[in-house]
């Protein structure tokens, strides 16, 4: 097959993916849609076919100077996924990450459509997704700190899907959440608002799925959410509030060997907490 985008994709659609009106490219997408389920249809091949749409669009539009081109790639992107069905894992990597790139792209209506792709995407891959859970938790934390209100609109509802999708496979979160650690250590430190609102949602929702074993790994965030009770934002400090008191009956539930070694873990961090200049997690923390 050749490298000419019009005889991978078809002049009509390469006219349409690029252009400056949303519903010329919601057509386009349809017509990739509609592509990718003929080849899978066909015997032998289909997958090759796909690769190669997939392999165009990442080159010719994804990764174009043109904020039109990059959206109509997007759309491309999602239309591939829709189209792919049940054999999306084959391709999913070539799906994944240049739609998780685009959530650091300099225009916002990338942004938004990034967003919107990856919620398309995952809504096809489910479990399949949990793979790729550590960069898109990084993506969320993002995009929950971005300016624009149009992104900012459209994110909440990619995070619910995501916390949808571990709710229904939580024991495929097991192996993500050993490297997902560090990085919720890392983003507690940061000061945006929404961003602490988006972990402790996280924190407190992975608190209540028992198989994903959050109490494991409590050294790693009890200081954070120590240190968020006293933010000023109001609701971050109602909400991390909210998280150490999960925590709290979740220990207490536990079995006496486990509270026991939770004790002994944690206790450098609490007498730290007990110093602390906030009131609040001094108290909280005795």
């Amino acid at each position: 097959m050749g490298e000419n985008p019009q005889e991978i994709l078809g002049e009509g659609v390469t006219q349409k993916l690029s252009n400056n009106q949303y519903e010329k490219r919601k057509q386009a997408g349809q017509e990739i849609e509609d592509k990718v389920k003929h080849a899978l249809a066909r015997s032998g091949g289909g997958i090759t076919q796909v690769k190669a749409i997939l392999d165009c669009l990442k080159r010719h539009y994804i990764e174009h100077s043109d904020a039109d081109h990059r959206k109509g790639g997007l759309i491309g992107l999602a239309s591939a996924a829709i189209g792919l069905d049940s054999e999306i894992d084959k391709l999913l990597d070539l799906l994944i990450i240049p739609i998780l790139d685009k959530f650091k792209d300099d225009n916002a209506r990338v942004r938004y459509y990034a967003c919107e792709a990856l919620y398309n995407t995952s809504k096809v891959a489910e479990a399949a997704v949990l793979v790729y859970f550590n960069e898109i938790f990084d993506g969320l934390c993002s995009l929950y700190a971005d300016t624009d209100a149009g992104v900012f609109e459209v994110v909440p509802i990619l995070d619910r899907l995501m916390k949808d999708i571990v709710s229904q496979n939580p024991y495929k979160l097991s192996v993500p959440l050993e490297d997902f650690m560090p990085l919720l250590a890392k983003k507690m430190a940061y000061r945006n608002p929404r961003t602490r609102q988006l972990l402790c949602s996280w924190i407190h929702f992975l608190l209540k799925t028992p198989e994903v074993h959050m109490l494991r790994h409590i050294p790693r965030y009890l200081e954070g959410l120590f240190n968020m009770l006293s933010d000023q934002c109001r609701d971050v400090g109602k909400d991390a509030y909210m998280c150490l008191d999960e925590l709290l009956k979740a220990v207490k539930e536990s079995r006496h060997s486990v509270a026991k070694q939770i004790v002994s873990e944690t206790a450098g961090i609490l007498v730290k907490c007990c110093h602390s200049q906030d009131k609040r997690s001094r108290l909280l923390a005795l």
